[in-house]
């Protein structure tokens, strides 16, 4: 009678690794808001496991409180922890009776046995071992039976010889289970949170790449077009270079020198060149493209490239050069005019000089 009551009592308590699950999906266990709901409803649960507990004499009961709040140290640490036992104590210190204080320390123990083994550096990995979480439940059950000396000497006897082996039984089992129901949730989770954050971090890498004023290309080890930005895509049609290497979709010298190049960068690690391209326009634009290795552990580089147009660029300094010779050209005429203008002055001052008259110019050589 005493083993179905208990565990009546544990499959009422299983019920917190679902709603535990419920508000990990909802609100981050790292986040405040996280422990504290996660905290409370280990509390709660706690206190509802009092409430319908195996009463072995008045005042000296027995309920799942133990692996609830054991659990939610282990899981949810110690913030989570403090607000689950505060919960359990209040309730339990005002139930009484003879097993208060052995009620009150199994809730302190229980706690802070979950809340250490938090701490342990390799907590993450061992939380999944089965024999870890049964480990943890018998010691935390081990310890509760020690604590039945803190009951009234004419019912401590009685009480360790009822519930010691029931407990050292059911209990640790009851810990494996639920244990393994949680660790089971925050993985799953976690892949879950893991599979978002990786969406997320592509989506922003799609539009970062959509929007950059440049063309933006990855190829892999053999040379292929692995991927081509929206904007070179629109410009050029590069869509249809994926997958092929560039003698593929530019035959001849063009392509060649490309292939070259992405040779060479792959071998220096980085080269810049300057490059002419027609765009499905049919304008040719000249390009400004830096390519680079990618370096994957354990697998082939890719190569990466960044084209930057540079026609206006070039045309503004084709139209400088054109300015500065047509002004240099223009100086030079009007040096000469200026030196023809002085010889000429010479002349006429000599003429005058030889008739006796006196120089009309001043000449500043």
């Amino acid at each position: 009678m005493i083993i179905v009551e208990l565990i009546f009592n544990l499959a009422l308590l299983v019920s917190v690794s679902v709603l535990s699950g419920f508000i990990d999906n909802r609100w981050k266990r790292n986040t405040t808001r996280g422990v504290l709901l996660q905290g409370t409803l280990f509390g709660l649960v706690a206190m509802l496991g009092m409430l319908d507990p195996f009463v072995l004499t008045p005042g000296v009961f027995f309920d799942g409180r133990s692996v609830v709040l054991s659990l939610c140290g282990l899981f949810f640490g110690p913030v989570a922890g403090l607000i689950a036992a505060s919960i359990a104590l209040v309730y339990r210190i005002c139930l009484g009776g003879a097993g208060i204080y052995m009620g009150v320390s199994v809730i302190l123990s229980s706690t802070l046995i979950g809340v250490l083994f938090h701490h342990h550096p390799k907590m993450s990995h061992y939380v999944s071992n089965a024999f870890f979480l049964y480990g943890i439940g018998l010691l935390v059950h081990v310890v509760m039976v020690l604590l039945t000396f803190l009951i009234p000497a004419p019912l401590r006897m009685f009480t360790f010889k009822t519930i010691s082996l029931t407990i050292l039984g059911i209990y640790p089992l009851a810990t494996l289970l639920i244990g393994k129901i949680l660790s089971d949730q925050a993985h799953s989770t976690g892949r879950r949170q893991a599979e978002n954050a990786l969406k997320e971090s592509e989506d922003k890498f799609a539009l970062f790449m959509d929007h950059l004023p440049a063309f933006t290309f990855i190829k892999d080890s053999s040379y292929r077009s692995i991927f081509i930005n929206k904007n070179m895509d629109e410009v050029l049609g590069a869509s249809e270079w994926l997958g092929l290497t560039p003698p593929e979709f530019f035959p001849g010298e063009f392509g060649e020198k490309l292939l070259t190049d992405d040779q060479k960068a792959m071998e220096a690690g980085f080269i810049k060149i300057e490059e002419t391209v027609t765009g499905i326009d049919g304008e040719e634009r000249n390009y400004e493209t830096q390519k680079f290795i990618i370096p994957r552990e354990g697998k082939e580089p890719l190569l990466g490239g960044i084209a930057i147009d540079i026609t206006e660029r070039k045309r503004a300094v084709e139209a400088l050069k054109e300015k500065a010779a047509e002004l240099e050209r223009f100086n030079t005429l009007m040096v000469g005019r200026e030196l023809k203008m002085i010889e000429l002055k010479k002349e006429i001052n000599s003429l005058l000089l030889s008739m006796g008259k006196e120089n009309k110019y001043i000449i500043h050589e």
